[in-house]
């Protein structure tokens, strides 16, 4: 086995090339001699490093957030450490700070004031050991990457807990706060808000005649065909057994319908595999909308569930609008009619 090959850096520590460390490193210093220092060491180091001269350069020219670690002084003319600090801190998964200080008392209790702001660690000045540099700086970029990990872990745990594991579209729980928001909104701005309730008309028999896998197959299936119906701001759930529920902002109750009439023909024409089986399938659909501050007093949920009885008693295959049930507005196209 060939030997891995080592090198002394700028500052006296060796290194194993097959085990460069990585990271984007922002190095800031009035001082143009410590700025040098620190740069050519974390450079050798393997890090990929930028410089600034003070806070002010570092926050006006760069991306603070596309660093993982900055090592910057304290003291420094126009914007100081300690406002650098701050300002990064309210970054959202902003880079870790080091800090570097002087070796007197008082240039130590400014680091510890640092560190109790939020700096990850502090060298003094000039730096005596170079790996201590580098093992600092590697200890805060392994930092920043444990937060960025654990961060997506967080949004992948709150999207699972949010989304129906069957048919991969939203769950009931993503449905009740997606309709709160939404509503709050409509009302808010006096925008439409439509809801359409879609259920697989006789699914106790198909699972009965064919088994629950190839039910489950048909309940994936519908959700794909109601997703390719929607437009970017509309959304899908499953609201329970073999009911969707699908939302659409903006939208009065002729383009809810218009939507509903394509959800049904899309399932209706569409033989849908299920093991070695081709299975046709209907829907039924029930269409609920309101407008602006109307919105307080109507319940779309319920009214989209009316509705949607009224398919099913009229004969399924079909979509009935709220407003119909409830012979409220006969402007309805007759498609709509139930």
């Amino acid at each position: 086995m060939s030997g891995c090959r080592k090198r002394t850096t700028d500052m006296g520590q060796e290194e194993t090339q097959d085990q460069r460390l990585q990271g984007r490193v922002l190095v800031v210093d009035d001082s143009r001699v410590v700025r040098a220092l620190v740069s050519r060491t974390l450079r050798a180091a393997g890090f990929d490093v930028e410089e600034a001269e003070d806070g002010s350069v570092a926050l006006s020219d760069r991306r603070i957030e596309s660093f993982d670690a900055i090592v910057t002084d304290l003291r420094m003319p126009k914007v100081d450490g300690f406002t650098l600090l701050e300002q990064v801190k309210r970054i959202a998964l902003g880079p870790e700070v080091v800090i570097l200080t002087g070796s007197h008392a008082q240039d130590v209790e400014c680091a510890v004031r640092a560190l109790r702001l939020g700096a990850h660690d502090y060298l003094t000045k000039p730096p005596a050991r170079g790996d201590e540099v580098v093992l600092t700086v590697a200890r805060a970029v392994e930092k920043k990457r444990l937060r960025e990990t654990n961060a997506r872990l967080l949004a992948e745990l709150k999207a699972l807990s949010r989304t129906d594991p069957l048919t991969g579209v939203g769950n009931r729980r993503a449905f009740d706060e997606a309709l709160a928001q939404e509503q709050a909104r409509a009302e808010r701005y006096r925008l439409p808000l439509s809801l359409v309730l879609v259920d697989a008309d006789h699914f106790k028999r198909v699972n009965d005649v064919h088994g629950h896998p190839a039910g489950d197959q048909v309940l994936k299936a519908i959700a794909q065909l109601i997703a390719g119906e929607l437009r970017q701001t509309d959304a899908v759930f499953r609201y329970g057994g073999e009911e969707f529920a699908v939302l659409l902002p903006h939208t009065d109750v002729e383009g809810a319908l218009d939507v509903a009439q394509r959800v049904v023909s899309a399932v209706r024409s569409r033989a849908i595999a299920a093991g070695s089986q081709r299975l046709t399938v209907t829907v039924s659909a029930g269409v609920a909308s309101g407008q602006g501050s109307a919105l307080a007093s109507v319940d779309l949920v319920s009214q989209a569930d009316v509705a949607l009885y009224a398919a099913k008693r009229g004969g399924r295959n079909r979509v009935c609008n709220q407003a119909v049930v409830s012979r409220r507005t006969p402007q309805i196209p007759l498609a709509a009619a139930c």
